[in-house]
């Protein structure tokens, strides 16, 4: 066996490694998500799609959207390259000193961000939250913010927890510390739902309930942080070299990685403002529905595959670094593309038979319908941009993305202010989704003109022509079932879930494995699927 081919062997055998990591990251993450349907119904259906909602999810998306930044964003792809680096080269003990660091300094900002939001929260003008026809809509927004902003704390926190785990190979407690918060916030709309109360003094009683499923998403992860063997107390000194690294990265990254973050904030903002109070809520629940397999794919393939790419930049095993990104990206794509197809396929059944309930009536549906097939469209771009910002990262590249995002941002807020009053609320969700592929394209063109195409592009188009080709019949097979499946299904829920989604949804998956066998599809390869042909022999 050629040199080449032996380090073609190595990679796949990584690649495969973080492909099963990704798949007991997607598996728990599942778990989540099907919970947050369920919370998502209730909600809807004990508020409707009324002020009292919409309120909320304006609330709920600043410390929400911090969350994403951090979570998701800046801080976790900052903190986890610095601390597989520390540990490469210095071991536990290290990288303990690197944590203790980093998260002494993250308290105090975190508390002094959170006091001054809270101040911010009742110093905004009156004039800018008023509603007509909506009377205590401001009242409302102010004590939903002021009670949801402490969320940040826990939350943000989590994240260099759940981030020392990945380093040392533990996936499991982060991904599903989303479940707990899940399970608390089900219980709380329970509770409001049997309670004689006002629909406002619900939205605040569920709001505190999330706040204390913040907490306990902390909590829970502390035995795993003491199973990694890295935890340590706080270190408050800005002295710490890790701890500048840390700073250093992720300023920039705050833009750069989490611009679709950002425009979500000023996107939801826009909808309550420029279409009714009403917009966000639908926006929110389009936006639930595409982080169902965004989180199932993107994030877990960023999650998985990020220690591996920091580490191999770090080394400067570029070849090796590239093999990765291109068997991550392909494998991103592979399976965004049928993901994206079925979410649009089965669009009208998931929001009729998940959220149609109580006071969210048959307009409303029609309407969030519209919206989640518009937003399915950014899916592929939304899981590459996971990948490939954090390929830059990892490569100590900061600028790339930041002036990417920063370029991006504008043309969104443009885009948003150009089709919002001609399309209302889908017209929001077209612009997130031009800006998503844009974002993706955008980083994929400069990763290539820095680390070179070496087949990568070839591989790239190879994956999405089989994954069209695959993902056309499969969402025609789901389509079909499900339409198939409407006369019969009734009116019991579980029924309809199982008639209506999960077979059609087990029908298409079925149908695109079998068309992607048929085209050789190698990405079933990556994740064990079928036999792994010879490097030398498969398109790479």
């Amino acid at each position: 066996m050629t040199e080449q081919a032996e380090e073609a062997e190595k990679t796949g055998h990584e690649v495969r490694r973080f492909g099963r990591a990704a798949l007991r990251i997607a598996s728990w993450t599942l778990v989540s998500r099907v919970l947050g349907l369920v919370r998502d119904r209730y909600m809807f259906g004990l508020f409707g799609k009324g002020p009292e909602l919409g309120a909320f999810h304006l609330a709920w998306t600043v410390p929400n959207t911090f969350r994403r930044l951090l979570g998701e964003g800046a801080l976790s792809a900052a903190f986890v390259p610095v601390l597989t680096q520390r540990l490469d080269r210095d071991g536990v003990e290290g990288a303990r000193r690197s944590f203790g660091a980093v998260f002494g300094a993250l308290l105090v900002v975190l508390v002094s961000l959170i006091v001054l939001l809270m101040i911010g929260t009742f110093a905004l003008p009156e004039t800018w939250l008023v509603d007509e026809e909506a009377p205590g809509y401001a009242p409302l927004l102010r004590t939903l913010l002021f009670v949801l902003l402490p969320y940040l704390g826990p939350v943000c926190l989590m994240t260099i927890v759940a981030g020392a785990q990945n380093v040392r190979g533990k996936f499991a407690l982060p991904a599903v510390a989303p479940a707990v918060l899940n399970g608390i916030w089900i219980v709380a709309v329970v509770i409001a739902a049997t309670r004689d109360w006002p629909l406002a003094d619900k939205a605040v009683f569920v709001a505190g309930c999330v706040l204390i499923g913040g907490v306990v998403q902390l909590l829970v992860q502390v035995p795993g942080l003491f199973a990694s063997g890295l935890a340590a107390r706080p270190r408050f000194t800005l002295l710490d070299p890790d701890l500048r690294r840390v700073v250093k990265a992720m300023l920039p990254m705050l833009l750069g990685l989490s611009v679709l973050q950002l425009n979500t904030l000023i996107t939801q903002v826009l909808a309550a403002f420029l279409i009714d109070t009403g917009a966000p809520s639908i926006l929110f629940l389009g936006n639930r529905l595409l982080e169902f397999p965004h989180a199932l794919l993107g994030v877990a393939l960023g999650t998985a595959v990020f220690p591996l790419l920091s580490l191999l930049g770090g080394r400067g095993e570029h070849a090796e670094f590239r093999e990765t990104v291109s068997r991550a990206l392909g494998l991103g794509i592979f399976f965004a593309l049928p993901a994206a197809a079925g979410l649009f396929a089965l669009a009208p059944w998931l929001v009729d038979v998940l959220f149609r309930s109580g006071r969210f009536d048959a307009n409303a549906a029609a309407e969030a319908t519209t919206v989640t097939r518009v937003l399915s469209c950014a899916l592929p771009g939304l899981i590459s941009v996971q990948i490939l910002a954090r390929t830059h990262y990892a490569l100590d590249d900061m600028r790339t993305p930041l002036r990417i995002a920063a370029s991006l941002l504008f043309v969104a807020q443009g885009l948003n202010v150009l089709l919002a009053p001609r399309l209302g609320t889908p017209g929001l969700a077209l612009s997130s989704a031009i800006i998503a592929t844009i974002n993706a394209v955008w980083l994929a063109i400069a990763l290539l003109r820095r680390v070179g195409g070496e087949g990568v592009g070839r591989r790239i188009v190879t994956t999405l022509a089989r994954a069209t080709i695959a993902s056309v019949p499969s969402a025609l097979a789901a389509w079909w079932t499900a339409s198939a499946c409407t006369e019969v299904a009734g009116t019991s829920l579980w029924t309809r879930i199982g008639l209506l989604l999960l077979v059609p949804g087990v029908v298409g998956v079925l149908v695109f494995f079998a068309a992607a066998r048929l085209v050789g599809a190698r990405e079933l390869a990556e994740l064990g699927c079928r036999r792994v042909t010879p490097p030398d022999a498969g398109d790479r």
